[in-house]
């Protein structure tokens, strides 16, 4: 069966050919590529011009702005019902979509697959890079297992049907957005409270390369936590009360242990809580769409009626 793969990008430049080269090398029998291009200059597109010829490759250009804005482009525009992302500061073995096909047929009812997210080596005096692994699979099938799985969307599955039935990712959600962050934990809890499976898995790996300067830890772990909170804030204005679930699992990496991503050191307890305590009051001063699940965005506030 046909899958499509997704690759959002924006002032990139040639980090992302690479992503896009190995993608393309995959072994998978029949498959296209999209890319989706946020970028404001022209560089990414030039270093993906003698990669274009390839009639698998599908690149499109975006107006919007957000990491969820572009991925909703992704996911509208494929032409298969099986959904594999990935980041353009990462690279696929030469069988990833083999295997995110394979694992999305593993159970009936699986909306969301969830790799794991390995560093390529680098200097640490220089940065660090993100990541997110786990050793064994797990199927969660309700927002009480949420606290077994995180993960990243760099390496994620999707039914596209499932996708396109919860409205797609928040566009209020990820990098580039109001909240920074938390797009691909939001779509997890919404795709099991609508009744969908979620599977962890280590046989789909993506690796790394998006080094981060140590000049960027603080605000880049404030602004994941921040997303987090905007995230559980959304849920309890819905009155999804199960989220209690996923909270008492978050206070309890807290107070107990370290953040399910692994950022190559461990970030400070109060940056940690500064930024989701900042996140949950943002959100919940703002408006929710329940028809859609998402966050009301500035724009469309004076246009849509909403119980928030």
């Amino acid at each position: 069966m046909r899958m499509t793969a997704v690759v959002c990008t924006r002032n990139r430049g040639a980090l992302v050919a690479d992503a896009v080269r190995s993608i393309l090398a995959n072994d998978h029998p029949d498959f296209e590529l999209i890319v989706v291009d946020q970028s404001t200059n022209d560089k990414t597109a030039s270093a993906l011009n003698d990669l274009r010829a390839d009639p698998r490759l599908r690149y499109l250009r975006s107006t919007e702005r957000g990491l969820s804005n572009a991925r909703n482009v992704g996911i509208n525009q494929a032409q298969s019902t099986k959904i594999a992302m990935t980041d353009d500061d990462c690279t696929v073995p030469v069988d990833w979509l083999t295997r995110m096909e394979k694992a999305l047929d593993d159970s009936d009812g699986v909306a969301i697959v969830i790799g794991n997210v390995v560093t390529a080596d680098y200097d640490r005096s220089k940065g660090f890079v993100p990541s997110y692994a786990q050793r064994s699979s797990y199927l969660a099938t309700t927002v009480r297992d949420k606290s077994r799985i995180e993960g990243m969307a760099a390496c994620m599955g999707l039914c596209a049907d499932a996708c396109k039935k919860l409205s797609g990712f928040d566009p209020s959600l990820g990098a580039g957005s109001r909240f920074h962050s938390a797009d691909e934990t939001d779509m997890i809890i919404r795709a099991l409270l609508a009744g969908y499976k979620v599977l962890e898995t280590p046989d789909v790996e993506v690796t790394h390369f998006g080094l981060r300067s140590w000049s960027e830890a603080e605000a880049i772990v404030h602004n994941y936590l921040y997303g987090i909170g905007a995230t559980i804030a959304k849920h309890v204005k819905c009155g999804n009360w199960s989220i209690a679930h996923v909270v008492a699992a978050l206070a309890s990496r807290w107070m107990f242990s370290r953040p399910a991503m692994d950022y190559g050191f461990q970030p400070g307890r109060l940056v940690r809580l500064v930024g989701f305590l900042s996140g949950f009051k943002a959100g919940m001063l703002t408006r929710v769409d329940r028809r859609t699940g998402h966050f009301v965005r500035p724009e469309e506030a004076q246009f849509t009626r909403t119980p928030f």
